[in-house]
């Protein structure tokens, strides 16, 4: 009998040492990450194209979850702390994109370092309220996994496991569908592009969003000039036999597909319906603007057609969707005439570059051919001596004489503010350290792109100084060097990028004529 007890007594001790050397070792309790299985010829990492890194982790309930439980199912998962304002900011978003898509989606909110009761006191005062899986991760062993180090951080996994896409900072609701999207889930509808934004005005039955006395003809009727909807492209060698150096194109980069429309094509056709790295786009450019602007051409789910309606608002070019017959301003991608009254596309990122440098920086770029279809001379550019005058063709409803009317700008809406940079005055400065609707924005001249750029200068809830330091681009807050592309390149921020704002160039009467209080800058 007492060899008997000497024995469970020796059992009981050996778990007791075990339990606290398994505590020691994964001190929340939590079972280890099972064998994570990757499909041959992928990798485990944590870059687009990767199989993502298992991790087993509680959620507030206590109920233990592992990411490979979510196999065959598209997951958002979204690194986040309760002291970020931006990750705070976007979980109502985030919440509705959960309750948009119920069960076709897995939402996981991995909650960086803190406690339990930090968690409970966060969720009781917050005002929405958050049914996705909130995931706690003490020991940051996820987040160190997935490299984590802005916040927010968003990674979408496809029914694979395979990162389809990745996000550093606030992420839009817009995003958010295109990212589910990408990743293999069901399209959302509506979208939060396609709601109502401003007031609608309706007169003897029409809806619009500006003055119908405003929208004026600009001589040709409807599709007098040919929108181009089967667009045909050749490589940067071929476009060399009909492009100059110094000749402007409209630059493209979506999803690893990079495309350039030529402006001695765009001024006879205006509008190019696409389709750039699988994302229905319109690319614009209004001649008499000098605004060229992308748009996801998607209305309701619907891929829809654009052409070039014949009227214009403020001197810009009017388009029409062909599936509602709306009116839209190319300035703003909103709406202004007929059933969508009010609903704003979502805005591309566009690079108007020469095309010396726009090969340079993407040597395998896609080029809008000149067989279009049509019979035009692109050679030649009808409004060549426009440019130069200082006066416009049609009337204005704002004259801000501030500036020469055709002075190139780059137009900056933040939070309902606008600012307004003279690119001549960007390049003298070289860099410009701003803030415009309450955000820190960084505008910068590009030597190697020989254009401006302009990016929010906010990094895990730091705002960022920025210099020109032996001819790199430095933060002074932390030292790293970013390239002119937003890049991290060393130091703190090694890796990370900073999100662009898109700032079309304008001429200044365009500019003003949308946006009456627009601020201006002045190296003066």
């Amino acid at each position: 009998m007492k060899s008997y007890q000497r024995y469970v007594l020796l059992a009981a001790a050996l778990t007791i040492i075990i339990g606290i050397i398994i505590a020691i070792e994964n001190p929340s309790n939590i079972p280890e990450d099972p064998i994570e299985v990757v499909p041959e010829g992928l990798e485990l990492g944590i870059n687009v194209g990767d199989v993502a890194p298992s991790f087993t982790l509680q959620t507030v309930d206590g109920v233990t979850v592992s990411l490979s439980d979510f196999r065959g199912k598209v997951v958002f998962i979204n690194f986040w702390a309760t002291w970020c304002p931006f990750c705070v900011d976007e979980m109502p978003d985030i919440q509705k994109v959960h309750e948009e898509l119920g069960d076709s989606l897995v939402v996981l909110g991995i909650n960086r370092a803190e406690s339990f009761d930090k968690q409970m006191g966060f969720f009781a005062e917050l005002d929405v309220d958050i049914t996705y899986t909130i995931l706690l991760d003490p020991t940051d062993s996820a987040a160190s996994k997935y490299g984590v180090r802005a916040m927010p951080t968003s990674y979408f996994l496809d029914p694979n496991g395979v990162i389809t896409s990745r996000h550093f900072g606030q992420i839009t609701h817009d995003d958010m569908h295109n990212a589910i999207e990408e990743a293999g889930a069901a399209p959302i509808e509506p979208r939060s592009s396609d709601v109502e934004e401003v007031e609608v005005m309706v007169t003897n039955g029409i809806r619009h969003t500006v003055p119908l006395d405003k929208i004026l003809s600009g001589g040709p009727g409807k599709d007098g000039i040919p929108s181009i909807d089967n667009p045909k492209f050749i490589s940067a060698s071929e476009a060399d036999t009909f492009l100059n150096d110094a000749d402007l194109v409209l630059g493209i980069d979506l999803n690893g597909e990079v495309k350039a429309y030529p402006r001695r094509i765009l001024v006879w056709h205006e509008i190019v319906n696409d389709l750039v790295g699988g994302i229905p786009v319109t690319v614009t450019y209004c001649p008499l603007c000098y605004t060229g602007a992308a748009f996801e051409r998607v209305i309701d789910g619907e891929t829809v057609e654009f052409g070039v309606s014949g009227k214009l608002y403020n001197s810009d070019l009017v388009m029409y969707d062909r599936k509602t017959d709306s009116y839209w301003s190319q300035i703003t991608g909103q709406s202004i005439v007929g059933e969508l009254a009010g609903r704003t596309l979502k805005r591309l990122p566009l690079d108007t570059l020469e095309w010396q440098d726009w090969k340079k920086i993407h040597p395998d770029t896609k080029v809008l051919s000149t067989d279009t279809g049509f019979s035009r001379n692109y050679n030649a550019d009808p409004y060549a001596g426009y440019y130069r005058s200082d006066s416009t063709i049609f009337p204005i409803e704002n004259v801000d004489r501030r500036l020469h009317l055709k002075t190139i700008v780059h137009g900056v809406l933040i939070n309902d503010e606008a600012k307004a940079y003279p690119e001549e005055e960007v390049k003298t400065a070289g860099l410009i350290n701003d803030i415009v609707g309450g955000t820190p924005i960084l505008i910068l001249y590009s030597p190697e792109a020989n254009a401006v750029k302009i990016y929010e200068r906010t990094i895990d809830d730091v705002t960022l100084e920025f210099k020109v330091e032996n001819g790199m681009l430095v933060d002074t807050s932390s030292g790293t060097t970013w390239s002119y592309s937003g890049e991290g390149l060393s130091g703190k921020y090694a890796g990370l990028k900073l999100n662009e704002v898109i700032a079309p160039p304008h001429f200044w009467f365009a500019w003003a004529a949308f946006y009456p209080d627009t601020g201006l800058f002045t190296t003066e």
